[in-house]
């Protein structure tokens, strides 16, 4: 029969402790334990290692055992991922914890092994065994260890260039999302986009692994996102009305990907539209007299395209008036001169009496008959024409009046009147529904 020698030394050494009356202390087993990373991602593994050490030199540890109850957070999923031993003790692992049972450690020795454990529950994790135990050195220490859980965390941006015009066709906006998280994203990502009232979208496209629907405006995938990462952009084309306000603001929301933290989920992007026609009036105050002109020159600025022929109209004229304007229409910016007529008041003559002779006239007639007749009593030939002459002339001026104008056709005209009125004027594009207005106040004397 062999004897070792540590274990000769080792029946020498009780001896001679025996001989002089000193008693044998037995130190406990030590445990320690680690994972195997500082973090993990929420739903993925990482290994816990525990490490069983005999400190005592000359004396072996029997009936070695400890019990491990895992955090809340996380669980042994795959029992099967269990390495090492710990000979001739056994490792039980379950859901919720792992022990060992009746272990023997050398004088000297230690014993190692590892398993796998799935986080759960995200956060800072911490781990802590029961006391290890052993027959001859009693209750020992206690190990923690602890594993950070990470999770992903799905933020969103939204973005244009330039300003949009009222109206438009085909202005696009570009979402990008972006795991901003530690971990891989676990689940569906969903994007939805909120358009503002004024924008109607036409398409929205996200390069390949994007499933989008125009309808509710909305893509998502489910392919992982790694930390720190950023999917392909999507793209959402609008139309702009005509009567869009000049300010909106457009928003997008992200979800899902296994995330917990929301308050970063929303993109708002303000967006400044443009009239794509714009018309002004060189002089704002405008006055005429009766039966005058008034002209003034207005400017268009054009800042579409595709809008073809701009034409031009009046409202709010007073009776009497009529607009005109030069050129009568324009594709470009540029300068068109307005000119607003105005009418005079006019007096008719009375209707024709028998044999299509104005009854006006004959009552001249029989006015110069009875001036004829008296001048020829008065016998004086020259001075009864020179009468007669200025008797005609004087009824016509009585009929024509101080400022009414005399209407041969017979009827009468009351002219433009006197005030103040506000035109519009409105410019209106052959295409795209683009429109601008310009008020002018006309005074007519």
């Amino acid at each position: 029969m062999s004897i070792r020698i540590k274990d000769l030394i080792a029946v020498l050494c009780l001896l001679a402790f025996a001989q002089t009356g000193f008693a044998i202390v037995v130190s406990p087993p030590v445990i320690t334990k680690s994972f195997s990373a500082a973090t993990v991602g929420l739903n993925n593994s990482v290994t816990l290692t525990f490490t069983i050490t005999n400190p005592n030199g000359a004396t072996d540890l029997t009936g070695v055992s400890f019990n491990d109850t895992m955090p809340s957070g996380l669980i042994i999923s795959n029992p099967d991922s269990l390495t090492g031993t710990c000979d001739p003790g056994v490792i039980t692992p379950a859901a919720t914890s792992i022990n060992l049972v009746g272990a023997t450690i050398l004088a000297g020795g230690s014993c190692t092994f590892s398993i796998d454990v799935l986080a759960t529950t995200a956060g800072t994790q911490v781990n802590t065994t029961d006391p290890v135990t052993s027959n001859e050195g009693g209750t020992g220490n206690t190990a923690t260890a602890s594993v950070d859980v990470t999770v992903p965390d799905m933020t969103i941006t939204k973005t244009h260039t330039g300003n949009f015009l009222r109206p438009q066709t085909g202005a696009v906006y570009t979402i990008t999302v972006t795991n901003s998280g530690l971990a891989d994203t676990s689940a569906l990502v969903t994007v939805t986009d909120n358009l503002p009232a004024g924008m109607t979208a036409t398409s929205i496209d996200g390069g390949p692994n994007w499933n989008c629907t125009l309808a509710s405006l909305q893509c998502s995938r489910g392919d992982v996102l790694t930390a720190g990462s950023t999917y392909d952009p999507i793209t959402v084309t609008v139309n702009v009305a005509a009567n869009a306000a000049a300010t909106v603001t457009n928003t997008a929301t992200v979800s899902g990907g296994g995330e917990i933290n929301t308050a970063n989920d929303t993109a708002s992007d303000p967006t400044q539209l443009t009239a794509a026609l714009a018309l002004s009036a060189q002089t704002a105050n405008l006055t005429v007299t009766a039966g005058g002109t008034a002209t003034t020159n207005l400017t268009l600025t054009n800042n579409g395209s595709g809008l073809g022929a701009i034409t031009f109209a009046c409202s709010g004229l007073p009776s009497g008036a009529s607009c005109s304007f030069n050129p009568t229409s324009v594709t470009t910016s540029g300068q068109v001169t307005l000119s607003i007529s105005t009418s005079a008041k006019s007096a008719a003559l009375p209707p024709s009496g028998p044999g299509s002779v104005p009854p006006l006239y004959l009552a001249l007639l029989a006015l110069l008959g009875a001036a004829v007749m008296a001048l020829n009593l008065a016998g004086r030939r020259k001075f009864r024409m020179r009468f007669a002459a200025g008797l005609g002339c004087l009824a016509l001026l009585a009929l024509a009046g101080c400022g009414v104008q005399l209407n041969l056709a017979g009827q009468h005209t009351p002219g433009t009147p006197a005030g103040t009125s506000a035109v519009v004027v409105t410019a209106t594009s052959a295409n795209g529904g683009a429109v601008a207005t310009s008020t002018l106040n006309l005074t007519v004397q």
